[in-house]
C-alpha cells in the first residue's frame, strides 16, 4: 500500500513542478521584446528558465530518484561540503537575481549579462550532476 501512496505523492509533485514552470513562463514572458535592451533581457529570461528546469529536475531526482551510488562513489561524509554549498547558493542567487532585475536602473545590460552567465553556470552544474548521477551523493 505504501507504493501506491508514494506513486500518488510523486505524481502530485510532478504536476506541481510542471505548474510552477508554466507559471514562471507566464510571469516572465520571455519573448516580450524590450525596446532598449532586446538581447540582454531575452537572454536573462531564457537562461533563468533553463536554470529553473534543471533545478526542478534535480530536486525531483533528490526526492524520488534511486539513490544507489556506484561502488566507486562514496557519499560525502560531511553535511556542509562544497557541492552542497553550491547547491544552496543555486537555490538563492538566480532567484534573487531575476526578482530584483527591475530595480536596477543603471548598468542594466551588464546586470542582465552577469546574471545570464550565473544562471547558465548553475544550470550547467545541475545538468552535470543529473547526467553523471552525482546527485545521489548529495
Amino acid at each position: 500500500m505504501g507504493g501506491f501512496f508514494h506513486g500518488i505523492f510523486q505524481f502530485f509533485f510532478l504536476v506541481g513542478y510542471i505548474i510552477l514552470f508554466i507559471v514562471s513562463i507566464i510571469i516572465l514572458r520571455p519573448f516580450r521584446i524590450h525596446k532598449k535592451r532586446r538581447i540582454s533581457t531575452i537572454s536573462i529570461k531564457i537562461s533563468y528558465l533553463f536554470f529553473l528546469a534543471m533545478f526542478l529536475l534535480f530536486t525531483y531526482l533528490l526526492l524520488f530518484g534511486n539513490k544507489i551510488p556506484d561502488n566507486d562513489d562514496q557519499p560525502y561524509d560531511s553535511f556542509f561540503n562544497i557541492y552542497f554549498l553550491i547547491f544552496l547558493t543555486a537555490t538563492i542567487v538566480p532567484n534573487v537575481g531575476i526578482m530584483i532585475r527591475r530595480q536596477i536602473k543603471k548598468n542594466r545590460v551588464e546586470y542582465n549579462i552577469l546574471f545570464t552567465l550565473v544562471n547558465l553556470l548553475y544550470g550547467m552544474y545541475l545538468l552535470f550532476l543529473v547526467v553523471t548521477g552525482q546527485w545521489a551523493l548529495l
